[in-house]
């Protein structure tokens, strides 16, 4: 089974690779931890991408703007600030990947959180559509539901 110090190496073998050149003793190493969903995230996006497959985290956050004014000279324009929207839908899983050509969606949940109805929903169309929907909730349940896929 892989472990959270196996993605470490192969987070080192990932930058010998990209950076041949570059003394081993030169290359940091990257620690990976369950402990919170940021970390866990990013084992996972890590894990994913280097051991071949695809995979996203998507930011489904909105962003903030301040009112702007655009001075050309001949003219001045004033764009409105506010709140700004993201373009993905309520309830989109955190990692979005495929695995030998499945598409794959990760929802992080760590401690007491979770899903939200939208995530429920976003889970049943995922799954109607013959797409894997997992839930991880620490490193072993996560890869525990990527080795049955």
């Amino acid at each position: 089974m892989i472990t959270l110090k196996d993605i470490s190496e192969m987070h080192r073998k990932y930058l010998k690779d990209k950076h041949p050149t570059v003394p081993g003793v030169a290359i940091p190493t990257k620690r990976y931890s369950d402990k919170t969903a940021n970390k866990l995230t990013d084992a996972i996006v890590d894990f994913m991408r280097y051991s071949g497959n695809y995979a996203d985290r998507v930011n489904n956050m909105g962003v903030w703007r301040k009112q702007r004014t655009i001075d050309r000279g001949h003219e001045v324009i004033v764009r409105p600030g506010g709140y700004i929207k993201s373009g993905t839908r309520k309830g989109i899983a955190d990692i979005m990947g495929t695995k030998k050509g499945m598409m794959v969606a990760i929802e992080v949940k760590i401690g007491k959180d979770r899903q939200s109805k939208e995530q429920k929903a976003i889970e049943k169309e995922i799954t109607a559509a013959g797409g894997t929907y997992i839930i991880a909730r620490t490193w072993q349940n996560f890869i525990e539901q990527w080795e049955q896929i």
